[in-house]
């Protein structure tokens, strides 16, 4: 066991490291600063004209879609029908640094169990609510079948794997097909 422990120090410290800059925020949309601008205004006709003219450029960039205002449960959504792929961190769909339930999204998913069906040599492949598909990736006999209605867990591991369990079972490494 301690041959294990030397050899996995050796190969963190071998491994390279990379710095990941902070992404920059992306910049206000001109709509919205626009409406910003007009608080400024001290002549209430001034003012008033002003967030007449933003009004309305606001109104039309949201009617032709190039500016899409999104609510934040929306993208809380989004962001969890998208957990167990390998995606590019995407300006909303990233998460807010610090926020305890972005961050959460991020690692792990909870819910039921809507269908299973049992694969050759002991494997299993199971739809989760919100119509994720998850396969194990090994056997294991701590691992509970993961049968319709059941709650699974599955966490986010190193290296961009996932472990999943279902009720109170053992883990086993999962991969999401769809």
């Amino acid at each position: 066991m301690n041959q294990f422990r030397v050899f996995a120090a050796l190969l963190a410290l071998s491994a390279p490291s990379y710095v990941i800059a902070a992404e920059p925020q992306p910049p206000m949309a001109k709509q919205v600063t626009a409406l910003q601008v007009c608080r400024t205004k001290t002549e209430a006709g001034d003012r008033l004209a002003c967030y007449d003219k933003a009004v309305d450029a606001l109104s039309a960039a949201t009617a032709s879609q190039d500016l899409v205002v999104i609510e934040r449960a929306d993208v809380r959504k989004a962001r969890k029908g998208l957990f167990g792929f390998s995606l590019p961190r995407i300006g909303f769909l990233a998460g807010r640094d610090g926020n305890r339930e972005d961050e959460a999204d991020a690692v792990r998913f909870e819910g039921k169990i809507l269908s299973s069906r049992e694969l050759s040599q002991g494997g299993w492949q199971f739809t989760v609510e919100g119509g994720a598909i998850w396969m194990t990736l090994e056997t294991s006999f701590s691992f509970r079948a993961p049968t319709v209605d059941r709650m699974v867990l599955i966490e986010r591991g190193a290296l961009g794997s996932y472990s999943a369990r279902v009720g109170n079972g053992g883990w086993v490494r999962v991969k999401r097909l769809q």
